[in-house]
């Protein structure tokens, strides 16, 4: 299956355009300002409030998909169902928007702003036809097809960003959407082209039936993402302005490469858990999850624990010194991240084995978690903390959402923990600890101090679980095969040829 070549292919090219957006955001950042970032920020926060809509029926198709049913008829009930659900986003937002401005009289920031707003969903709309064809590719495990035409889209969508910003003075948020907007409506063969060797077929309607089944959980669990994803920027930018979403956005971009992997496994593992669960397999199962987990905890909490150390000059190196109110969040936002990451696994296992119910409970505490926490952290009327609470809210969350779903894989399935992974953790925050010390006391002496505590930092660690005997010659190999850049490129031509 190549599931190593698979993972690379989702993650690395989800995290180079990271890399890519977050170099042209620099850019960005540094000649626009935050302003032009926070507007940015608003217009995507809004129309994608109700971007649920969107996404009812894509975990239904992939389960479904997975479980070895007919492919064409799968195909041409998600066709039509998704179908539908773009017209009612688009007509949803819309109205969204004239009832805020023409009936409840409630202005937005400025004039460009609701052009930006207009021109967002226009955008969003657009690329909804590459979301489809992304859950397609998805459930038949095609990473390649999946991730690639995006790929390409996005690194020519953040040069065009970075020569705007250059060349153009006046209304850069707006010129930026425009640009977005274009280039959604020119990937659209590219995505009509790739789908060609997947057949629509007939309508069945006992068929979209459980499609609906599972859409009716999949539908408030969306609900309640996007009111979990958007709406506290939404009021971080009421309570305060869009300058300080800027901050925010900036310090959320940088880590969110973190996130991506989440997101990349998540992907992955879905279909593969599902397929692996319908039979029976708790071996195979389980057998994923020590290996992902052993990788993780490894190779990427070192690195958070490092970042959280020296992310306040890296920040302001990268961003310049008008950003030092985004090194706090960017700090917590990493640790935020990690924690999806690791528990990405669990939430797909109850996914996979079709209790979206559970889901639908789980993703209810978490709004509710999510309502207080928000409420205390940034209301001017109690802790008014701003970006950092902000940052803080994602910290809880995650750490909720996680422990919910790690109860629920054990009770409803054959889901086995090794005790030594906690043990790893307790070995790399001990050394965090003592390298944070040590961080201080460079500081006196070195300005580039925080060059220097990266070999401080990880050698002594890795020797440390060497020594101890919690890292092996395994792990090193797995590391090498996981980013095997030969094997990789074979199997994205290959997937991609036929």
């Amino acid at each position: 299956m190549m599931l190593k070549q698979k993972f690379i292919v989702q993650y690395g090219s989800m995290a180079i355009t990271q890399i890519v957006g977050m170099v042209a955001g620099i850019i960005v950042a540094r000649l626009a300002g935050p302003g032009v970032m926070g507007m940015v920020a608003y217009g995507t926060s809004y129309v994608s409030l109700l971007g649920f809509i969107n996404g009812i029926f894509g975990s239904a198709h992939i389960k479904l998909v997975s479980e070895g049913r007919e492919h064409s008829e799968c195909m041409g009930v998600f066709t039509r169902l998704q179908g539908i659900c773009a017209l009612i986003y688009f007509i949803a937002v819309l109205a969204l928007f004239l009832v805020r401005k023409y009936l409840l009289h409630y202005p937005f920031e400025s004039k460009e702003l609701e052009l930006i707003i207009i021109i967002a969903l226009l955008t969003h709309t657009f690329e909804l036809y590459g979301q489809y064809a992304n859950v397609v590719f998805t459930a038949n495990l095609q990473q390649a097809k999946a991730n690639l035409p995006n790929f390409f889209k996005t690194i020519i969508y953040h040069i065009g960003r970075i020569l705007i910003v250059i060349f153009f003075i006046k209304n850069l948020a707006l010129k930026l959407y425009f640009w977005h907007l274009i280039l959604a409506i020119l990937f659209i063969p590219v995505i009509y082209r790739l789908l060609k060797g997947y057949p629509i077929g007939k309508y069945n309607h006992n068929l979209a039936k459980e499609y609906v089944r599972y859409g009716k959980f999949i539908f408030a669990m969306v609900i309640i993402g996007s009111i979990t994803q958007y709406s506290d920027k939404l009021m971080l930018a009421h309570f305060t302005n869009t300058t300080q979403l800027g901050y925010y956005s900036a310090a959320h971009s940088i880590g969110g490469l973190i996130l991506l992997m989440a997101n990349s496994v998540g992907l992955i593992f879905f279909p593969l858990f599902s397929g692996y669960i319908s039979n029976g397999d708790w071996d195979s199962v389980n057998g994923k999850i020590y290996q992902y987990h052993e990788f993780i905890i490894l190779f990427l909490f070192p690195l958070i624990c490092l970042l959280a150390i020296i992310g306040g000059p890296v920040m302001l190196l990268i961003l310049g010194t008008k950003y030092k109110p985004s090194i706090i969040p960017f700090q917590i936002l990493i640790f935020a991240s990690y924690l999806s990451v690791l528990g990405m696994p669990y939430g797909n296992i109850i996914s996979g084995m079709g209790k979206f119910n559970y889901d639908v409970f789980i993703n209810l505490i978490c709004l509710a978690v999510f309502i207080i926490s928000i409420f205390v952290f940034i209301a001017p009327m109690m802790l008014n903390l701003g970006i950092v609470g902000l940052a803080a809210n994602q910290l809880v969350m995650n750490f909720t959402k996680n422990g919910l779903y790690l109860y629920f894989a054990k009770k409803l399935g054959e889901v086995r923990l090794k005790s030594n992974n906690n043990i790893r953790h307790i070995i790399i925050i001990g050394w965090t600890i003592l390298a944070y010390f040590i961080s201080i006391y460079l500081k006196r002496f070195i300005s580039l101090w925080w060059l220097l505590m990266i070999p401080i930092y990880l050698i002594p660690l890795y020797l440390i679980l060497n020594i101890t005997g919690f890292m092996e010659k395994q792990h090193w190999r797995l590391l090498l095969e996981t980013f095997n850049i030969k094997k990789t490129l074979k199997y994205a031509y290959n997937e991609l040829k036929h």
